[in-house]
């Protein structure tokens, strides 16, 4: 039996990892600071002028770095799996679609509560003035939402798919 005969094990790791290494990039705008804080490289001002120039004006580059990341990460992946040419990815395009979508929506809900709740409060506990400029209660419901469908959609794609083979 190979890796593609069964999806389990092995995915479910890869899907984890993939996800999260997308939201942890997508993340670093506002960790920065926090580290450099809890590193005593930076004062509370410095890094709070920098959390504000890499949120407020690169977060979108962040974000589009971290999903280069992920297009590339799944392209190592599926490569790792044994779908190498064009051929293989057209048998395995059911598989491909579902696997990049339970990614998508696992890094999109891991970076949700990695950036704005996890480093949101780390900021704050560290004294960085992130209180006052939002309020970042929403975060985590919608956080628990998409890690909630991910799983989810995990369990009814990949299930179908065992019973296929």
């Amino acid at each position: 039996m190979t890796i593609n005969d069964n999806p389990s094990q092995s995915d479910r790791k890869g899907i984890l990892a993939l996800s999260g290494l997308a939201a942890f990039i997508a993340g670093l705008c506002c960790m920065t600071p926090v580290v450099l804080v809890l590193l005593g490289i930076s004062t509370l001002a410095a890094a709070n002028d920098l959390g504000n120039v890499l949120y407020g004006e690169h977060r979108w580059a962040f974000r589009l770095v971290a999903l280069a990341a992920l297009a590339a990460a799944l392209v190592v992946y599926f490569r790792r799996r044994g779908v190498c040419t064009l051929d293989q990815a057209r048998r395995e395009r059911n598989r491909i679609v579902n696997t990049s979508l339970v990614v998508l929506i696992a890094a999109t809900g891991l970076y949700l509560l990695w950036n704005y709740v996890a480093v949101h409060y780390w900021g704050i506990a560290v004294g960085l003035p992130w209180a006052e400029y939002d309020d970042e209660r929403w975060a985590l419901p919608l956080a628990g939402v998409a890690i909630a469908a991910a799983v989810v959609l995990y369990f009814v794609l990949f299930r179908k798919s065992r019973r296929e083979t």
